[in-house]
């Protein structure tokens, strides 16, 4: 289990209702991407998903460009079978193993997770360098560079893909504990700040998550 401080004092530093602008437009973009789906828009569905044509669908897939990379050397039916197979999941542990199986190029944990939280983010967590980031400050007591050195076991070149996908495996997996108290400890600051927050337990730790990583370089 990850082991989280009591507080931190690094959300001190966010305007919670600068966050709370991100989670309402990721919950508008959720509502979008639920409805492409449920009624069968495989085109505008996998658009939107990756984040192609709208960065907010999924940040892991637009930030490296990989929406484009993913439709050159898979159809758009297979991204929607993927989406289908996570709707349907079970349980959120899973999705390594039904990403992985699924065996579409270019598109690992990072995305996949992105896609499932934006169908079901009740169920789903999002796992990716932002959010991997966000749970490593809290761990490191506030302490940036070494939530920055850590971070980059997660983006080794050197290792094989196999290794990389066992190792976002395994954090995917126990994330789930650390964004549970980040949104926590975000509630808490945004009653601080007078802003109501997110009530998707994930969504709103997302968007705790993507705006400590933008005020990365000037911490």
């Amino acid at each position: 289990m990850l082991k989280i401080p009591i507080g931190t004092r690094i959300l001190q530093k966010l305007k919670f209702i600068d966050v709370r602008e991100l989670y309402d437009e990721r919950m508008c973009v959720h509502r979008r991407v639920k409805t492409e789906f449920k009624q069968g828009n495989i085109g505008q569905y996998v658009q939107l998903a990756l984040g192609i044509t709208d960065n907010r669908g999924n940040y892991s897939a637009a930030e490296h460009g990989l929406g484009p990379r993913i439709l050159s050397s898979s159809p758009k039916s297979r991204v929607f079978k993927l989406a289908q197979q996570l709707y349907e999941c079970k349980s959120p542990k899973q999705l390594p193993d039904v990403v992985s199986q699924t065996g579409i190029k270019f598109l690992k944990i990072s995305v996949g997770s992105e896609m499932a939280a934006m169908l079901r983010p009740k169920t789903f967590w999002v796992t990716n360098v932002r959010t991997i980031w966000a749970h490593l400050l809290i761990k490191h007591a506030d302490d940036v560079r070494k939530a920055n050195e850590e971070l980059e076991l997660y983006r080794d070149p050197e290792r094989t893909s196999e290794m990389d996908y066992r190792i976002w495996s395994e954090i995917h997996v126990k994330l789930d504990v650390a964004l549970t108290r980040l949104a926590e400890l975000g509630k808490e600051e945004a009653d601080r700040q007078k802003v109501k927050p997110g009530t998707f337990t994930y969504l709103w730790a997302d968007a705790i998550a993507n705006s400590l990583y933008e005020m990365r370089d000037r911490m």
